[in-house]
């Protein structure tokens, strides 16, 4: 690999983590080093959310980059020729996360690369929350690798484990306090049951901060009727992982696609939510972003 060029790499294109009969997909990505030069870097891997690449994702480029680390930003649409998932449910949070499982076994192979963590946002938030917990990550086909630290911003939290459930990488979880798409007390849940496994989980609430309050395009502020807002909270709205890695509802109902995942979301949410752009909420973000990647 090369400095700062757009790479492939072979993935599984599977909806859950039971990869039998899944096939393989080639996806794209942007690597870019830092100017700062180094013998070794230390590197984040950026998996976007429903509505794909955009430009704000750009400003955490720089961010990381004039911190000193390597960025490889996962275009999860290119190749399943997708620009926008306005159902959230065309993929799911876990296909995100099994490229980026395969990004990290590719960077990793880097002469230059150290230490990699994780940043998700929204959808593209399960995977570094689901990285957190050995009974997802011992399921990820082929996946010798850990990310080292794992960050999700204003995540979809509807999963969990068992309490006693084993714990890996640190995890921070950023959420807005008026988020009404994917509200953070799915978020809290997760944060107050397994906070005390070694302390490794840091959750921060960012008053005043709707959903996609990094975005500036949404400075003005927009709502959307027929948007979900996920804020029902049961054993028949809340995932896991089975054995054989499929995802399925605490109340024991298989979701093995778009058909049940939609029917999922439907019956989980109310129609109606607001999305904007929170300057104060932004900055903080980013000052927390680098102070925990700063203790990997």
């Amino acid at each position: 690999m090369e400095m700062n060029q757009k790479i492939c790499f072979k993935s599984i294109d599977s909806y859950d983590l039971n990869y039998e009969g899944k096939p393989e997909i080639t996806i794209y990505g942007n690597l870019i080093f830092p100017k700062i030069k180094k013998d070794k870097y230390n590197a984040v891997i950026l998996s976007h959310g429903s509505g794909g690449l955009r430009k704000y994702h750009d400003s955490y480029v720089e961010l990381l980059t004039n911190n000193g680390y390597v960025v490889f930003q996962i275009d999860h649409y290119l190749s399943r020729n997708i620009k926008y998932d306005k159902t959230f449910s065309k993929v799911s949070g876990i296909t995100f996360m099994n490229d980026s499982f395969r990004a990290l076994e590719l960077i990793k192979t880097h002469p230059k690369i150290n230490k990699v963590a994780y940043i998700g946002w929204s959808q593209g938030g399960v995977g570094p929350i689901l990285s957190h917990f050995s009974q997802a990550t011992n399921l990820i086909n082929n996946s010798t690798n850990l990310f080292d630290a794992s960050i999700a911003i204003y995540p979809y939290c509807g999963f969990t484990f068992n309490k006693i459930a084993k714990t890996n990488n640190p995890l921070l979880i950023l959420t807005g306090r008026d988020d009404d798409l994917t509200p953070e007390q799915a978020c809290i849940n997760i944060y107050e049951k397994f906070s005390k496994n070694k302390k490794k989980i840091k959750h921060v609430s960012l008053e005043g901060a709707k959903h996609g309050y990094d975005n500036p395009f949404l400075f003005f502020g927009f709502t959307f009727d027929k948007l979900p807002s996920l804020h029902i909270i049961n054993d028949e709205c809340t995932l896991t992982i089975s054995s054989i890695g499929e995802m399925r509802t605490l109340s024991h109902e298989k979701v093995s696609g778009p058909k049940e995942s939609a029917a999922l979301l439907d019956k989980c949410s109310t129609k109606g939510v607001s999305v904007k752009y929170s300057p104060s909420a932004t900055e903080k973000t980013y000052v927390e972003i680098i102070k925990f990647l700063k203790k990997i």
